[in-house]
This record gives C-alpha cells, structure tokens and sequence, in this order.
C-alpha cells in the first residue's frame, strides 16, 4: 500500500538520446502501475548534450504531461559538469522523497513508491545492483557479493569509516533522504567536483549526520547501464582528478595517524598506472581481504539467500525497450 503522498524523479542527462526514451518509459510504467494518489514531479537537466537528448525528452514529456504534477527541464546549454548540474536539480526539487539517476539507466518493476518509505528516520537507503549491457540484464555476483561484506564487515562502524576504507556501493541504487539533499553545506561541497558527486555527496553526509543512518534493501530498483560512453570513461582524466581531490580531501581531515598512513597509501597505489601493483602494495586492500575471510560465512549466506530474479528483471526491461520503440514508428 502507497504511504507517501508526493515525489520526485531527477534526470541527469548527458548525451543520452539513445537511452532516455527507455529511461522515461521505465518511469511511465512505475506511476501507471504504483503511482495511484501520489503528487508525482519530474526534473530533468541536462549537461549541454550535443545530441537529440532535450528534443526528445521535451516530445516525450509533451506526449506524456499527463502523469506529473510538475514538469521542470533544465537545458540552457552551458556545461557544469556532472556535480554542478545536479546541485542545480536539486534547487528545484520540492518533495519530500526523490530518486536521482543518470537519464541512460533505466528503472526497475520494483514498487519504489513503496520502498522509499523506508528512508524516513535514515539518511540513506539502497537497494542492489544490476548492469544492463547492450540491452541483456547481467548479474552482478561480484558486486553483490562485496555489497553485502561491505555491509557486514562496516555494520558497526560509523559510515565515514566505510567511505575512508575498501567499500563498494552502487550510485544508481541509492536513494538520499531530501533534508540532506537539500543541505547547503553537502550541495556546496559537491559542486566543489566535476564528474564524481556520489562519493563526496556521501563523506559530506557522514560527516554532518552522525551517526549517519543507511537501510539496505535486497531489492533492484534500477538497471545500470554500461557502456563506451559512461562518464567514468569517457571523461577519465577528470574523474581521476576528481578521485585525487576526494583523497586528500579525506586525509586532510583524517586526525588518526594510521587512518592518515592507510589514505596517503591508497592514494599512491590509486597513481599507480600498473593495475596488479595497484593491489599489491594496497595496505587497505589487504586489510578488506582480511576482513572478508573473517566474515566469509556470514557473507556468503547473504548472497546464496538473495535471488537476482533476472527472468522478471529481463523480461520488464524488454518491456521498456518495446515501448520506447514505438516513438520511432
């Protein structure tokens, strides 16, 4: 049963004009079938795509204004980059929950309306991840597997501490509660970045909250697509100076002295351009190693529990993908 009464989808866009039809059909079919008596808004901004990104939103908006109470699209051709371009979405949001993901991703079946209830009396919540990769769902053993150790070997810790260590968390998964959104000390920080506003959004966050409150949910809310032209990729040599900013930013304000040994040391394995010496002499990384193989059981069991249900997951995508086709017929 729907227990929230307004919501907000945020878009961030970039070139993606072959994926935002799916995006935003992926957004039709959760308010047709959850959205019953939710006042439901959508913000889209869009980073100066060189594409038919904006042309095509605008269209399918148009055709589509019906489902929302609010319809903001943000698109005066400048270029701010990834962090400043959803600061400035975040200027516009007026809900009491909200969803943020890159406008090439698309959402899952799963009831969110519902799900994002659980974010009240915490700060972050997030479900787990699968990668959609030329148009075929993919399971993530990998990374559900270090989700969930991640989850287990932190339980304890305050969530800074996860952030300054090994960890593993998936940006489309998450959602934030909008207090902290639209906290000017965490928005001003992110802007501080180019490409990487996950990671900084999260340590500001940690570092304001304390102690900072996260559920997990065993649960796909979003399909993560990968592809040549993800930001990570295509924009490497910022999001690199991004990450390096990040660190130092950490050790900067890091007071114990083997917390501050462990950053420094993960920085100069991060400069390293070697991939397998990047591990070896990655004091962190062993210490996660450690902690994995002392949790091993505990970690496994989550992960032979939870079912991926790729068959459903599969089958919704192919429904979204047939249905953002039809507005090239």
């Amino acid at each position: 049963m729907t227990t929230i009464n307004n919501f907000t989808f945020v878009a961030i866009t970039y070139n993606h004009s072959n994926y935002i039809l799916e995006h935003l059909e992926s957004i039709k079919y959760l308010i047709d079938n959850y959205g019953n008596g939710i006042d439901i808004d959508i913000i889209i901004a869009d980073d100066a795509s060189r594409d038919d990104t904006v042309t095509l939103t605008k269209f399918w908006l148009n055709k589509n204004s019906y489902l929302f109470n609010k319809i903001i699209v943000l698109c005066d051709g400048i270029n701010r980059g990834t962090c400043k371009n959803l600061t400035l979405a975040l200027e516009n949001l007026a809900t009491d929950y909200c969803k943020i993901t890159a406008g090439d991703d698309v959402y899952s079946c799963e009831n969110i309306f519902t799900e994002v209830k659980k974010i009240d009396n915490n700060h972050i919540l997030s479900g787990l991840p699968l990668n959609l990769i030329n148009g075929a769902i993919v399971p993530t053993q990998f990374d559900i597997f270090n989700y969930f150790a991640t989850n287990i070997i932190y339980e304890k810790s305050q969530y800074i501490t996860r952030l300054k260590k090994i960890n593993f968390f998936n940006s489309p998964s998450i959602v934030y509660s909008v207090p902290a959104l639209l906290n000017k000390d965490i928005t001003s920080f992110v802007a501080r970045f180019f490409v990487t506003e996950d990671w900084p959004l999260q340590i500001k966050m940690a570092e304001l909250y304390r102690p900072l409150k996260f559920v997990q949910i065993e649960k796909i809310f979003v399909y993560y697509r990968r592809t040549a032209n993800s930001a990570y990729i295509v924009k490497n040599s910022i999001f690199n100076q991004d990450k390096i900013e990040i660190f130092n930013y950490l050790i900067g304000s890091e007071r114990n002295r083997f917390g501050k040994l462990l950053l420094r040391n993960r920085l100069f394995c991060y400069n390293l351009e070697n991939r397998y010496l990047k591990r070896v002499f990655n004091l962190s990384f062993h210490l996660y190693g450690l902690n994995i193989l002392m949790n091993i059981f505990f970690i496994l069991s989550k992960v032979k529990k939870f079912d991926t249900q790729l068959v459903k997951h599969q089958n919704h995508y192919d429904l979204i993908a047939s249905k953002a086709k039809e507005y090239n017929n």
